[in-house]
Formats: structure tokens, sequence, C-alpha cells
């Protein structure tokens, strides 16, 4: 890769107010004793050997919020804080930093900014209990010409998105003609990321990618970002004809993720054809404020990780498999968990994920689809269950019972729902089924659900009762004490009596719901999401929905509109894409919420850009080669507000979710936690620990602990919301410090 300067000069400070130095750090004490220039590292403020109260006002810390401007690649500048009391005494404070990343911190104050990073962070001085504190702002630059592929990238696609990795370096004088005025270029938009996404800290960078204008073709393009705290230049030249889609460099888009404190992103894309430039794609994006994290696993028709099935159309055979996959955070590609080489009986499809990622219950491709498994996902460990009542089943958050389905779905019976303990440990078991009390007589509900807290349950009204239409959202609540149901309440029935309520997940608040309004059942099955048939014209037609809202208490519902796409999904009538917005299915929210959202994870069989454009039904490997085109069935993922008002549209659009298999059919995925680690197992967050708790251990290495500290940090465990540091900007939710709304 070769980068270019914004700036030829070594060293650039941009100052606010009347400092003249600037800088940034860490609470690092690594360089202590430097002397840098040959110069005490703690010069004096006022007179050194004054004596000093130590009881008197606070410290004064300067230079005062100062502004550091760092060009990536350049020598990081350095600079000295100072710290005095308010008479104009230096003291030998002690220094330290909020946010390590940007950059190290000796105690005597001397800072060197990462290059890593930038934004905002607080310095403070600490001397004889006394502190002060001022902010310190790095404003990172970084200009690059072209950019070498990490490799061909695995079943992902290259960097879990697609398309084929950088373009090369370009001239000097395309450099020029990119960066000068564009002349507009009809037709010419973006196809993907959406405007106003919102992206978790963590995710994979986005494949950009666009519909040509008149021009048809381009040879170079220039991606400019820009934030309050971060700019990026970056020059490529064309990756393939039509030149339609460029990566965002994995390591830029870590920085841009990193540096953003909660503005806009904003990004142009400027092109270059035959020496005149063409332009400009502008939009926009948000940062939340923290990471997502855990693990999805969903359904894969057609992958190549296992193959139990024969018939697939291209390819070097004719095998493709059915299967249940992991995509883990990081990652570019998925991870066999359930499913096999072999026959149809090693097929593992139509499961259930626990919150907290201990289990999963899955189909297996026998005894007409009603045969199952549980696997104990810290192995994983199969235990095969004897017994055909286990169809799409509501698990316990705790992963230790389940109730199964009752409906005409595939694999399902007419069986009331019955409520089972958890089999595991391997080998072959019958569940043992839990005497409840309360349930309904005659009650059969579809596509249960268990809310995060376990005190709910939400379903399709299914049949054996009044209200019980096969279309009706009902909901009851679940005390595990006592094993009772009670306060069984219809909570939505679509006005269109041609539509249904299905696949129902709570919010991480426990008040509110995402479910599936299916607008067009196709006619083939229950719930199903493919075509009508599997040739000619039914083929190419088939369900549709679109996914909604509902706040519980008041049962009011709402379209969520964004999340579908309506009014801006891109449109192609030729391939069946005339209106994506209603192509959205079996929605999941992930049980933590993070950054200020909820997070749902749903199947789309909307176009993913111009890397996946065929007709949306066509996903089954046996009709159609799908060998080299990626089929647009697939998993995305959106933010959605948490506490929105009821009747409103709390959801933002959506992002293709990275490093899913590119060439397989992809659905139902669970996003959950992953199972939480023993005490002494190193951490991140509270949430990754059994005990709750996350602290640094005697040698400063964070470690999962049960000792419950003053307050908990977000992510940790809590009671209520004044067991949270930071309340009321920290509250709660489902017992897990959580930011309550966006940052």
């Amino acid at each position: 890769m070769r980068s270019l300067y914004l700036l030829a000069a070594p060293l650039v400070l941009a100052v606010l107010g009347a400092a003249t130095i600037a800088a940034c750090g860490s609470d690092s004490t690594d360089g202590a004793s430097e002397k840098p220039n040959g110069q005490d590292p703690t010069p004096s403020l006022g007179d050194p050997d004054a004596t000093v109260d130590p009881n008197t006002g606070g410290l004064i810390v300067t230079p005062a919020d100062p502004v550091i401007e760092m060009v990536d690649g350049q020598a990081p500048p350095t600079v000295q804080f100072l710290a005095a009391t308010k008479d104009n005494q230096q003291v030998p404070a002690v220094f330290s930093i909020d946010r390590g990343e940007l950059g190290t911190i000796t105690p005597q104050g001397l800072f060197t900014p990462s290059g890593k990073t930038g934004g905002k962070a607080t310095i403070t001085a600490t001397w004889s209990g006394r502190t002060g504190t001022t902010t310190v702002t790095v404003k990172l630059k970084v200009r690059e010409n072209g950019a070498t592929a990490d490799g061909p990238g695995g079943s992902g696609g290259y960097g879990g998105v697609g398309g084929e990795g950088p373009g090369a370096a370009v001239d000097d004088a395309t450099i020029a003609v990119l960066t000068g005025t564009a002349t507009p270029d009809p037709n010419l938009s973006l196809l993907y990321p959406y405007t106003d996404t919102v992206w978790p800290r963590g995710v994979l960078a986005p494949l950009l990618q666009w519909k040509p204008g008149a021009q048809g073709d381009y040879d170079a393009v220039y991606i400019h970002v820009t934030e309050a705290a971060f700019e990026y230049e970056g020059f490529f030249k064309k990756t393939k004809a039509p030149f339609t889609h460029h990566p965002i460099p994995q390591a830029t888009w870590k920085k841009i993720l990193s540096s953003n404190g909660g503005e806009d992103v904003n990004v142009t894309l400027t092109f270059a054809k035959g020496g005149a430039a063409y332009g400009t794609i502008t939009t926009k994006w948000k940062v939340a404020s923290a990471p997502l994290k855990g693990t999805v696993y969903y359904n894969s028709y057609g992958t190549k990780l296992a193959k139990n099935y024969t018939g697939a159309k291209g390819g070097v055979d004719d095998k493709f498999g059915g299967a249940t996959l992991a995509v883990r955070g990081g990652s570019t590609e998925p991870k066999l968990v359930a499913g096999g080489d072999g026959s149809a009986a090693n097929c593992r499809v139509c499961h259930s994920v626990a919150a907290d990622g201990s289990v999963l219950i899955t189909q297996r491709g026998e005894a007409g689809d009603r045969a199952f498994s549980t696997y104990d996902l810290k192995g994983p460990t199969e235990t095969v269950t004897s017994g055909t009542n286990y169809a799409w089943p509501a698990i316990y958050p705790d992963g230790s019972l389940f109730l199964g389905d009752s409906s005409d779905a595939a694999g399902s019976n007419s069986n009331v729902n019955q409520l089972y303990q958890t089999a595991s440990g391997g080998g072959t078991k019958t569940p043992a089924p839990v005497t409840t009390q309360g349930w309904p007589a005659g009650l059969r509900a579809a596509f249960p659900v268990f809310s995060p807290d376990g005190k709910g349950l939400a379903f399709t009204m299914y049949a054996g009762m009044t209200g019980a239409d096969k279309r009706t959202l009902g909901a009851m609540t679940f005390d595990k004490g006592t094993s009772t149901w009670s306060n069984m309440t219809p909570i939505y029935t679509p006005p269109n009596a041609a539509h249904q309520a299905l696949y129902p997940s709570y919010l991480p608040t426990n008040d509110a719901i995402v479910f599936q309004l299916m607008t067009r059942p196709n006619t083939r099955g229950y719930g199903e999401t493919r075509a009508d048939g599997d040739s000619g014209a039914s083929a190419d037609i088939g369900a549709r929905a679109e996914l909604w809202w509902i706040d519980v208490a008041t049962k009011t519902a709402h379209p969520l509109e964004k999340l579908n796409g309506v009014g801006y999904v891109p449109s192609r009538a030729d391939t069946g894409h005339a209106d994506d917005a209603t192509l959205n299915y079996e929605p999941t929210v992930n049980p933590v919420p993070s950054g200020g959202y909820a997070w749902v994870v749903f199947t789309s069989r909307r176009m993913y850009g111009d890397v996946a454009t065929i007709n949306p039904y066509h996903s089954d490997p046996r009709n159609f080669d799908l060998t080299t085109t990626p089929t647009p069935k697939k998993l995305w993922v959106a933010a959605i507000d948490l506490n929105a008002p009821p009747g409103t549209d709390p959801s933002h659009p959506a992002f293709y979710l990275p490093a899913q298999e590119l060439l397989a059919g992809n659905s139902r995925g669970y996003w959950v936690v992953d199972p939480c680690n023993a005490d002494g197992a190193t951490c991140e967050t509270g949430d990754e620990c059994c005990g709750g708790y996350c602290r640094p251990n005697s040698g400063g290495q964070l470690v999962c602990t049960t000792q419950a500290p003053t307050c908990s940090q977000e992510f940790e465990k809590c009671n209520t919301d004044g067991d949270c540091c930071n309340s009321p900007s920290i509250k709660c939710i489902n017992n897990r410090c959580a930011s309550p709304g966006p940052r």
C-alpha cells in the first residue's frame, strides 16, 4: 500500500483558546522517567519551592482543552500537561486519561497520541487528595492511495461482505482529477449502505455499492469520510468492469468507528473516467456508542460447509447442505455448528436458541422433520431427543426449559403446547414434561417465544380458543417458580383478514415485541417465506411480509418502516425487486441492548446492492444455479431505539450481516450472548461473565468476578437503575446496565 499525507510538515498542531501546544495520552506508566528533548518532564509553573496548602481548592491543568491535528504516518506530536493550584503554584501531580486508546501518558503528564483513533478524552491530575481536569481532542487524518487485499476471502466473501477487495493506487494526475470539480452523472446513485444506517462498533467494514450513471463505468473512485475527529481520503483504481463497488479498508473502518462521538459520519464518493471527475454521491451514517457482541446462529440452505442433499445445479458436484451455522464477532465467514455430511438425516435447521447462548434446539432431516436434537453450545454436544412435540420451541432464557410449537408449520403437530425440561449430556434422551397451571384449555400457540426476563410469552394464537385464528398475536405471563401461566391476552389482530402476525420476539425491555406481518402468504405452508412453487412462474413469486413492533401495555402496533426500507430501498422490476420493502421476515432481537439501541436480526430477500440481485425467491440450489450468483435470501441487522413512544417508528435502516455465507440462502438468525465465563476468565465487559462483573485483578487484567462493585458499569449485572454507575444516563435494562438511548 502506498500512503499519501495531507501535510508535509512532520508535526502538526491545532490548539484552541490560549493554549500553544497540544497532545493526547493514556494512564500508561510507560516512559515515566523519560525527559523529552533532554528537558525535565515537569517544567516549572510559578515558584516550585513555594509552600502550597493542599486543602485549598482543586488543581488547574494546562494547556486547557487542546485540540491536536495528527496525520497518519507522521511522527506523533508530544505535549506536556502541567498542574498548579489556583494561586499558580506548580505541584507534582500524577496524570491519567480516561481513554487509553487515544494515546499514552506518563505520570508526569507527557502525552503521545497513538494514531489509532481520533476523539476527545478527559485528562485528570491528582495531587494530595486534590484533582483537576481538562480535555484533549485528537483529530486524525488519513490519506491512502491503493491497498493490498487481505487474501481472497472465504465463504463469506472478501472481508465478509463480498466484492474483489481494494483497488490499486492511482497516479497523481488522477488524484488531481478526483479532488477537483465533479460533473454530475445522471442516474448515478448509491445502492448500499443506506443513508442513516446505524452501525455498532466492532462490525466489519461495509462494501460500498453504487449504480453507475450515464457514463456506465469508471476508472477510479475517491472515498472521502469526515467526522468531528477523523478525516479519511482514499483513492483506488477500478477492481472490475463495470466498476460498481469497493470496500472501505478494514483498518480505516476501525478508525471511523472508534473516532466517532455521536455525530454524523459523512461520506462522499467521486469517480474518474477519461480524465474527468463525475459525481458526487453523498450519504451519512450514525455509529452506536458500544459494540454489538455475541453470536448469530442461523439456518443455511445450500451451504458448502455440510453436504447432506443431492440435486444441486452447477458446481463441481450436485451436493449441498442444510445446516445451522454461526457468525462470531470479527470473523469473515461462518462456522458449522449443527449438521454434517451424509444423508438428509444429517440436516439440522429450523432452530431456536436460548437468550444466554447456552442451548440450541433444532430439527433433524428425518421422520418427516419431526425429529429433534439439543446442542450444548459450550461444547457443542448433541443430545438426540426422543419425541415429536419439540418444533419451533420457545427456549427459556437460561436454557433450562422449552415450550414446543403447536401449528401446521413444518415439523410441528396438533398437540397442545407442552413445557419440557431441556435434555442435555449427549446420547439419546427424552425431555421430561413439566406440569404447569393456567394454560388456557385447548389453546394452540404458534411460534412461541419467551421474553428476556422469562416472565412473558408471546405467540400467534393458532387454534383452540376464542380469537385463535392463525393470525392474531397473543401474550401471557409465566412464573417459573410455580410453573404458572396467567393473564392470557390477545394483543394484535391485523385489520386485513389476509394478513398474519407471526414470529414475535421481545425487545430487551420486555415490554414491546417485534413481529412479522405476513401480507401475502405463499401457497405451500404456514409461516413459510419461500416461493409458491419450484419452477415456472410460481417460482418467481412468493410470501411477502413487513416487520412491525407493538407496545404490549397499550396494544399499539406500528410498522418498522425505516427497517423495512419504505421509500428508499433500490428497486429492479426486471428481476422481481419492484417492492423490496415487503420482503422482510423472521425477526429476533438481541437480548442485551448496546449503545442505546436494541438490535434486530432478520431474514430479507431484498437486493444486496449490486452483489445479490436475482429474483428474490430463487434460493433453492435444486432449482437454480447459485454457485456463482448469490441469492438475495440473506440476514440483515437494524437498530431500534429503546423506550420509543407507542405508535411511532423507532427503527433505522438495516445493514447486511457480515460473514454469512455469500453463495447460500440464509435465514432465521438468532443473535444471542455467548455462554458466560467463570470467575477468573479474561473478559472485556460483564455480560461475558457468569458472575455478572468484569473487573481488574491484582495485576490489572480484566477478569470475571462475582464480587459486586460499588456500582456496575455498562453491560454489568444490576437489579435497579441505582446499581449502575452514571445513573440515570445508564439504566438497568433486563438486569444489565445499559444506555437507554443513543449517546
